[in-house]
């Protein structure tokens, strides 16, 4: 007896191509998922044992301390979180006295973030941490690798721009 193997067509333009065979573990995209999730999950555990910091706040520590202030309604972007997370992880880090947040004199509806002195402070124990932790997950790539690896995801990134 003959498996029968599903047909999937793919629209591509006004064109139909069939596609006779998808596993889902080969689909980059759902590998690209899969990694990221991974590697979120796995630093958050350092970020979170080590530091107090939760996911949505170590985002917008890490984009407020590389650019040393930030107007607030510009995180969601730079972060990738919708506005619900931003405003709860900014208002997490401004608790624990990490950030300030500064009305920004021309416009009365921004503010102005950046990091306190012991947020400043947190921030150099942590860099270190995390790029250490990043050495150990990107040991197994030669430096051709990670240059390839990061090239291809640069250029996907930009690819995604464009469709």
């Amino acid at each position: 007896m003959m498996e029968v193997v599903p047909v999937v067509a793919l629209y591509i333009g006004n064109k139909v191509k069939e596609i006779k065979h998808f596993v889902l573990d080969d689909f980059v995209p759902y590998k690209l998922v899969l990694t990221a999730e991974r590697v979120s999950s796995r630093l958050a555990e350092l970020y979170s044992k080590e530091f107090g910091i939760t996911r949505p706040e170590w985002r917008l520590f890490a984009a407020i301390g590389h650019r040393k202030q930030v107007i607030a309604r510009d995180l969601a972007a730079i972060s990738s979180m919708d506005k619900v997370k931003v405003s709860r992880g900014l208002q997490g880090l401004e608790d624990k006295g990490l950030i300030v947040r500064t009305p920004v004199p021309e416009d009365q509806r921004a503010a102005l973030v950046s990091l306190t002195e012991a947020g400043l402070t947190l921030y150099r124990q942590m860099v270190p941490r995390v790029q250490e932790w990043e050495a150990s997950l990107i040991d197994c790539l030669s430096a051709s690798e990670y240059r390839d690896l990061v090239s291809g995801l640069d250029r996907l990134l930009k690819r995604l721009d464009e469709i």
